[in-house]
């Protein structure tokens, strides 16, 4: 009795991971096209001592403009998707650009997970580490970064520290379309600043980062991929 209470555990085990990494149903293969943004989420403002709560404040704040220069929402299709296809081949495999990029698919949680297959080289310096650790904290589904090495001081090339990563897209299914999930955010203190636009969601979690004098603005949103006939 143990023996097959072991087995069919074993076996539900084994269907549910094969769940978890299977993709969308659909008819294969698929292609989509970027046409419009979506899913747009209340700007937030962050400091060390919590959420600020006042709509007004954040909406005509210098930080929140100057992260809302690196995207339009009135857009009719995204600006910075210059090949704004994409084709699921299969459950396990997708390409952009006609094949010139392609990624893995895998379920993870209530998103697709899409991981180039093309892997590359970044880096940054001490200066830039509070970034980098930033980013990853306020990433709900968090990027792909390892072989990270700590260069000699010797061996001065801009970097301190050396990485791999591969890029990687979080989309959802919603009925007949595609999301795509991008993740603004802009941060400051009294030395200076940073805002960019990922592809990704918030996470809460990465506010814990924050430190005194701080301040921190994030914007959900999502450009919707629609089938191309």
């Amino acid at each position: 009795m143990k023996t097959r209470f072991a087995f069919l555990f074993l076996l539900m085990l084994l269907s549910a991971c094969t769940k978890e990494s299977d993709g969308p149903d659909m008819d294969y293969p698929a292609s989509f096209k970027l046409r419009r943004f979506d899913q747009v989420q209340p700007v937030r403002m962050f400091t060390r001592n919590g959420e600020v709560k006042d709509a007004d404040f954040i909406k005509n704040h210098d930080l929140t403009r100057r992260m809302q220069m690196h995207y339009d929402l009135e857009a009719t299709a995204p600006d910075d998707a210059s090949d704004p296809d994409i084709t699921f081949l299969s459950r396990s495999e997708a390409e952009m650009n006609g094949g010139s990029t392609r990624y893995e698919v895998k379920k993870q949680g209530d998103a697709l997970l899409l991981t180039s297959r093309e892997e590359r080289s970044s880096g940054y310096n001490r200066n830039g580490e509070f970034y980098v650790n930033l980013m990853i904290g306020l990433s709900k589904y968090k990027p792909l970064m390892y072989d990270k090495q700590a260069l000699p001081p010797a061996l001065y090339t801009g970097f301190d520290y050396t990485y791999k990563t591969k890029d990687q897209l979080v989309v959802s299914v919603a009925g007949q379309e595609l999301l795509f999930h991008r993740l603004a955010y802009a941060h400051q203190n009294q030395y200076n600043g940073r805002s960019m636009v990922i592809n990704n969601q918030f996470d809460p979690a990465g506010i814990s980062l924050l430190r005194d004098g701080d301040t921190l603005v994030v914007q959900e949103f999502a450009i919707v991929g629609v089938p191309l006939k």
